[in-house]
């Protein structure tokens, strides 16, 4: 870990937790920067993009923001991504940096999720959101006039953490209309029973008391709608049927506690004949792709999902 990120995650390691967390609390938590203030943290949006904010109207609806390349004229594929926090925590500008190079170096147009979060909104709120939202980009791409430039036929779904939890449970669902997914460092067994985790307890970013809190929030356990950890509607290595799912990126990072949630997935879809590469940056934390000021392995991971899309969506008209 370089000294910037040891000074980063030191900081990370002082925030509070309140159990149950207040409103007040999640409001502060949830905020979202000043965009030149994150521009300046969290890394610049490429300039080639134009970024645009819009509603999608689907039942509850969905706030999304939509980066597009400013000199595209045809239409190009679509990739909505899908971001981390741990279902209670994230937001749309945390994800800018990512989002808007990647329409730039992949020439796509990207489409981010902002989805409902516990625990105001415990599971599956989130999952319905994510594929309400992807299912109505999927049917406007399919239009003859499609309001973002879409291509129907060249859709992927991209997600980190629990957003990669998301993403592998929208291309389960829709996995006869996606033609890619790529999956950062995802969560895909709630159960929390990964060697890593008991491993990695004491973890940078996201610790064992972190891994149970966000758990709680999102899937109280013990209520007449509780759902239980290993339900396939949360884990989706839980899923009776992996296969034809679209070609997958799996990337994991080697000090986090999700490492093995990772790299079981990945084995469970190649033992479906699922096409699937696998990358593991050893001495990466959990989240790097949010930090890539702070950490090298989000610019190499970038490079690692924008060749894996251009591959299975641009390259094929």
């Amino acid at each position: 870990m370089n000294r910037r990120t040891r000074v980063l995650t030191s900081l990370g390691r002082r925030l509070p937790r309140p159990d149950p967390p207040t409103e007040a609390y999640l409001r502060r938590a949830r905020g979202e920067l000043p965009r030149p203030l994150a521009r300046l943290v969290l890394g610049p949006v490429d300039r080639g993009v134009r970024l645009v904010d819009r509603v999608l109207p689907v039942d509850p609806a969905v706030p999304v923001r939509v980066y597009r390349p400013r000199r595209a004229s045809a239409l190009l594929p679509l990739v909505v991504n899908l971001h981390g926090g741990g279902f209670v925590l994230g937001n749309l500008t945390g994800a800018d940096w990512f989002c808007g190079h990647l329409a730039a170096m992949a020439d796509v147009v990207v489409v981010s999720v902002d989805y409902r979060l516990a625990p105001e909104d415990p599971a599956p709120a989130a999952y319905e959101d994510a594929l309400a939202a992807v299912s109505y980009l999927l049917d406007d791409a399919d239009r003859t006039a499609s309001s973002l430039g879409a291509d129907a036929r060249r859709v992927g779904v991209v997600g980190e953490s629990a957003g990669g939890n998301l993403a592998a449970l929208v291309a389960l669902a829709l996995r006869d209309r996606l033609a890619a997914q790529a999956l950062l460092y995802p969560a895909t067994d709630m159960t929390m029973s990964a060697a890593s985790v008991a491993e990695l307890a004491d973890a940078p970013v996201l610790p064992k008391t972190s891994i149970d809190w966000f758990g709680r929030q999102y899937l109280p356990q013990g209520l007449p709608t509780s759902i239980a950890l290993d339900d396939p509607r949360v884990s989706p290595v839980h899923a009776a049927d992996h296969r034809g799912l679209p070609p997958t990126l799996v990337v994991a990072a080697g000090q986090d506690p999700l490492r093995d949630d990772a790299l079981r997935y990945a084995a469970v879809l190649e033992d479906a004949a699922v096409d699937v590469r696998t990358v593991v940056y050893p001495e990466a934390l959990h989240g790097f792709m949010a930090i890539p000021r702070f950490e090298d392995a989000a610019t190499q991971a970038l490079d690692e999902v924008v060749a894996h899309l251009r591959g299975h969506l641009t390259a094929h008209v």
